[in-house]
């Protein structure tokens, strides 16, 4: 009897650590990004930044002014310029990455291309307390439109940090042949 006792004690043994095993979430999702979802129309908050979306343009060509000379960056596909506002909590931080996923899921980097245009958020250290303004550019084929979902953090796959996905509204109409970058934005 206390034979069958223990082979049954190893076979619960065994099967409670094959669940464990099969139940335990793989390390990177453990140690991913502290995801915070919202909608464009309202402010996304995470435990150590926010960010508002004010608005959402879509342009053929993108001009500007660099040093006293004018440039028009055009593109294969259509610029998405989004302007918005962030806000750090707790400590001096940079939002250096911004990824654009679009309605077929794939996912574009911001654009260094743009990187010379006036506002560009990338550029720009984020203090406890003090709103910064400023321009995310994205370039993506134009069939990526109808959907898109603008994804900030630190840096680019963070892990243990936060990470805040706005979706954006789609904007009706047809994209702007140019769009004119000021001093202070769009």
């Amino acid at each position: 009897m206390g034979h069958l006792l223990r082979i049954f004690a190893l076979g619960m043994t065994a099967l409670v650590l094959a669940m464990l095993q099969t139940t335990t979430p793989p390390y990177a999702m453990l140690t991913g990004p502290i995801k915070t979802a919202g909608p464009q129309s309202e402010r996304v908050t995470s435990a150590t930044f926010a960010i508002d979306v004010a608005t959402v343009k879509q342009a053929r060509v993108l001009a500007y002014d660099q040093f006293g000379k004018a440039v028009e960056l055009d593109t294969s596909g259509m610029w998405v310029v989004v302007s918005a506002k962030l806000e750090g909590f707790r400590q001096t931080m940079s939002v250096r990455a911004a990824t654009l996923i679009g309605a077929s899921g794939r996912r574009y980097r911001q654009s260094q291309r743009a990187g010379g245009a006036p506002d560009v958020l990338a550029s720009k250290i984020v203090q406890p307390g003090l709103p910064t303004t400023g321009l995310f550019f994205f370039e993506i084929p134009e069939d990526e439109l109808s959907k898109m979902t603008l994804v900030v953090s630190e840096q680019y796959d963070p892990q243990l940090q936060d990470e805040i996905s706005v979706s954006l509204t789609p904007l009706p109409g047809s994209p702007q042949d140019r769009l004119d970058i000021g001093p202070d934005g769009i």
